[in-house]
């Protein structure tokens, strides 16, 4: 494998992964436009993984400092 097939293989491999992130998100920000509407349980568990996410992000920093 060359430097170029190699360089290829991994420019599919980003916008391939740009997509699927893209997706993800375009999801999430159409449920949460619409979240008066939501269930209860979707009304807590959407506050409560960013809120988790947040405390992961904070903890990892904190052990690298």
């Amino acid at each position: 494998m060359d430097l170029q097939e190699f360089n290829g293989k991994v420019n599919q491999l980003f916008s391939s992964l740009s997509t699927q992130v893209s997706s993800f998100f375009n999801f999430i920000i159409s449920k949460l436009k619409d979240f008066p509407n939501l269930s209860l349980g979707e009304q807590i568990s959407y506050p409560a993984v960013g809120l988790g996410f947040i405390l992961i992000l904070v903890s990892v920093i904190l052990f690298l400092l």
